[in-house]
């Protein structure tokens, strides 16, 4: 069994005539700022959904109405057939949602004091949070991989016109940690080996560093998905090349700017060439991968 679907005009008249239970399936805040006249409000993103739902009704042929923000979001869609499958035999999808019934001229109630605030970033230069910032790291072999994290030491970024125009990370190699070995000896011997001049050479190079060339916004970029193409100069070892790749950067309610990201790099390319097959023969058990993996987190305030 699905859902049926409703037209603006039919559940307007279905609203006029009574018993029929419209709801907003939006988290609370978006229902409090606006939502259809009479619409009850149960959060299709929250576990507890069918729950919300019973307390509403436990009616289970009780005609029922679901719908979202517009037509380009899944939700009342998704709603609708999470109340099939528990039972409710009486479920349309308003697809148009608020916007298309908002559009109209047709009944809504809203508090202007409760509206959701749209986070921006201001311009300004920003200072990373060491606390709250971390590079994570992964090796691979052929039989697995390790993990870890390392700590930054400092950062800024600075944006100008709400786009970002510079920044810089220093990362502190002498923190680097391995996050997958329970063995205390085999965590610290991995650790003793990438802080040699095997790999990472910390007591010459102690810094790693990224500094931002450009960052340009990704056209049509959704929430939740990479927005900025960026591109710089990662320096390790004293050695300095330049990458690409895409990132997510996006403001929050405290004002500050958090940037993630997840870059491959060949390590060999700045000289950490410790059992490349690319350079040395009949390593045998010595063989690692020449790709690392890094994954940033960085929050700026």
């Amino acid at each position: 069994m699905t859902a049926a679907t409703i037209k603006r005009d039919e559940l307007n008249k279905r609203l006029a005539g009574g018993g029929v239970t419209l709801i907003d399936v939006l988290p609370g805040e978006y229902f409090e700022e606006k939502h259809i006249a009479g619409a009850r409000n149960a959060c299709v993103y929250e576990v507890t959904f069918l729950d919300q739902v019973r307390a509403i009704t436990t009616d289970l042929s009780r005609e029922i109405v679901v719908y979202g923000s517009s037509s380009r979001s899944r939700a009342s869609a998704v709603a609708a057939e999470k109340l099939v499958n528990a039972g409710y035999r009486a479920v349309s999808d308003y697809a148009g949602g608020l916007e298309e019934w908002e559009a109209e001229g047709l009944p809504v109630e809203a508090q202007p004091d409760k509206q959701v605030p749209v986070p921006a970033m201001a311009d300004g230069t920003y200072t990373a949070d060491a606390g709250k910032s971390s590079v994570g790291w992964t090796g691979r072999n052929i039989n697995g991989r390790h993990y870890g994290t390392i700590s930054i030491s400092s950062g800024t970024l600075s944006v100008r016109g709400g786009n970002v125009i510079a920044g810089q990370v220093v990362v502190d190699m002498a923190t680097i940690r391995n996050l997958d070995l329970a063995d205390d000896n085999w965590n610290r011997l991995l650790i003793r080996h990438l802080k040699s001049d095997d790999f990472f050479d910390v007591a010459h190079h102690p810094f790693a560093t990224f500094e931002l060339q450009s960052a340009s916004p990704i056209p049509d970029a959704t929430p939740g998905t990479s927005n900025y193409h960026v591109s710089g100069i990662v320096t390790i070892k004293g050695t300095g090349n330049r990458i690409e790749f895409p990132a997510l950067m996006a403001p929050h309610a405290d004002g500050g700017v958090t940037a993630q990201a997840t870059i491959d790099i060949d390590r060999t390319r700045w000289g950490v060439v410790y059992g490349s097959g690319k350079l040395f023969e009949k390593l045998g058990m010595h063989l690692v991968n020449d790709i690392i993996t890094l994954e940033l987190q960085l929050v700026f305030g």
